[in-house]
């Protein structure tokens, strides 16, 4: 391949790389394992970005820098293939789940395949398994290199399989684009295969992870930062989207946190940020896998649910009313939580959604004015 190609083949993926380094730095920071993950295969992916121009560059030019070069550099991007490839496969499943334990769990199994090509990777600097260097310096592939790539889409279709199970089981996801992340790396893997010399491995993994940090970015602008739940311009898009389609027969919970102010006022903010926190968890654990929640505006939740009906609309507030007991018998905070709902269910034929949003709204405050009442 003209060495002037590879150079601007890994300039791009290079460039691509460090400029989403740089402007996700604040992101990254945040803590959580999915972030750390994600850091590693981009700084992993952006140096073999420069490792593989290097190589190229020096292939073929005798002397025993030129040679060191090229068989370190070899090494280290038959290295960084599997280790890109676990890490992917534990990003989608800390992205997905968002549990450090889950990916705790599945670490020793996928790591397992990557660790046994690392080791070959390594023994083959002493001893020629899937490349060597002739006596001219120059790389030559074995038919034993094959197996990385057979690995690498065995990872790959691993990740998939999480992500159809998860849909199944949760909703459709709408900022993991799976196939925009892969597509480049199954491309460039494939032709890298079949053309040899070719080198697109690496700038393709890199416009994969800049797609994901793309959908990242998308993501953070529609998710509430105290709570985790998607925010209100969430919510107007799937409502968009749902009313639309008209598939579904949709329902809402409007949720408000009774009291909250008083809770404001004696603990301070801090306190109220913990119990907003507080009424997320409640309602995540106990609302239905598929239903859409929202943190609407300051102490408001939303809950959209699709397929539903009056009997399961009233069960799932009973849902919530179990796990508030229970949090509120348990927990042992300073303060009790308490929570006014109210339903509707959307008529496509009469509805939009500002007055879909009022019924809630309607409902929810006649049940805040009797315990109003009552007190």
């Amino acid at each position: 391949m003209n060495i002037i190609a590879v150079a601007v083949a890994d300039y791009i993926g290079f460039i691509l790389l460090v400029a989403m380094l740089i402007s996700s730095h604040i992101r990254r920071s945040a803590h959580g394992v999915q972030f750390k993950i994600f850091t590693i295969i981009a700084t992993m992916s952006a140096a073999a970005c420069v490792v593989d121009f290097f190589m190229f560059y020096c292939d073929g030019k005798v002397g025993t820098i030129y040679y060191l070069i090229n068989l370190v550099g070899n090494t280290f991007c038959f290295i960084a293939n599997p280790v890109f490839a676990v890490g992917w496969c534990l990003y989608t499943e800390a992205k997905l789940y968002n549990s450090d334990a889950r990916v705790k769990k599945r670490f020793k199994p996928l790591a397992l395949p990557g660790a046994v090509l690392v080791a070959i990777a390594l023994i083959n600097m002493f001893v020629p398994l899937i490349f060597y260097i002739d006596d001219t310096n120059v790389y030559h592939r074995l038919p034993l290199s094959y197996m990385f790539y057979v690995v690498l889409f065995g990872y790959m279709v691993y990740s998939i399989v999480v992500v159809k199970q998860y849909e199944e089981r949760y909703d459709k996801l709408r900022f993991f684009p799976l196939l925009l992340m892969m597509g480049p790396i199954v491309l460039g893997c494939t032709l890298q295969i079949i053309f040899y010399g070719v080198s697109l491995i690496w700038v393709s993994l890199s416009v994969g992870i800049t797609a994901i940090y793309m959908a990242m970015q998308n993501e953070f602008s529609y998710v509430d930062t105290l709570t985790g739940l998607y925010n209100r311009a969430y919510m107007d898009y799937v409502m968009d989207l749902y009313t639309k389609e008209n598939k579904h027969k949709l329902g809402g919970i409007m949720i408000d946190v009774d009291y909250f102010k008083q809770i404001n006022d004696t603990y301070g903010h801090s306190v109220g940020d913990e119990a907003l926190i507080d009424v997320t968890r409640i309602i995540l654990f106990s609302k239905p896998d598929k239903a859409l929640a929202i943190r609407f505006a300051g102490d408001e939740f939303i809950l959209v649910v699709k397929d539903c009906n009056d009997a399961s609309m009233q069960k799932i507030i009973s849902d919530i009313r179990d796990e508030l007991a229970q949090f509120n018998e348990t927990e042992g905070r300073q303060y009790k939580l308490s929570l006014s709902m109210g339903y509707a269910l959307f008529d496509s034929e009469k509805d939009n959604s500002d007055s879909f949003f009022k019924h809630m709204d309607d409902n929810m405050y006649e049940e805040k004015m009797k315990k109003h009442a009552a007190r």
